[in-house]
């Protein structure tokens, strides 16, 4: 009887352990409002996987002509360019996008940095310079980082990906990345 109770159990369970769509933080009432009121009007919206703009998702790996093309798109501008040939991965080239640096090794997409800035928000509305720490380990399981740069975090996202963060002293979130990045820790 116990077995046959766990066995009908088992697949409603695994049901509850599959990946549920990003999720703006606090969800209900006023902040959840703010937060999809956010990615309403963002420009681009990015998430651990890659970002998406106008209805198009393009995921890490994706060739850098139709990155920057689909954020060239978006911004209603060409994209400032540099490149650095120390960083741990390899040479990577980066194409800036108002608080949005994409990055790309060998020729693909492969992680984005957003600061404190306009038109650019998470998958989960989370953005720099307007959610705090404090607002986002309330909603999101957040763990500090002990890596030299200072206020450094990672959260799991809504569809359970994760997205590493820098805090400032006060609390506010100066800048979230994800993907393969240049940091020297």
């Amino acid at each position: 009887m116990i077995r046959a109770a766990l066995l009908l159990a088992l697949p409603l369970a695994l049901a509850g352990c599959g990946s549920a769509p990003d999720q703006p933080v606090a969800e209900a009432g006023e902040q959840g409002d703010a937060a999809q009121q956010r990615i309403a009007q963002a420009r681009i919206v990015v998430n651990a996987d890659g970002l998406s703009a106008g209805g198009e998702t393009l995921g890490f790996s994706t060739p850098r002509a139709e990155v920057d093309a689909l954020a060239e798109q978006a911004f209603g501008a060409a994209p400032a360019t540099s490149r650095n040939e120390e960083c741990g991965a390899g040479p990577m080239d980066f194409s800036q996008f108002g608080p949005l640096q994409i990055a790309y090794l060998d020729g693909s997409f492969a992680g984005w940095f957003v600061r404190a800035g306009e038109g650019v928000v998470t998958a989960d509305g989370i953005a720099p310079g307007v959610t705090t720490l404090d607002a986002l380990q309330d909603e999101r399981q957040v763990q500090q980082l002990d890596t030299t740069l200072e206020g450094e975090f990672q959260y799991t996202t809504g569809d359970y990906g994760t997205i590493t963060g820098f805090a400032a002293p006060d609390g506010s979130i100066d800048a979230l990345q994800a993907g393969i990045s240049c940091f020297f820790r």
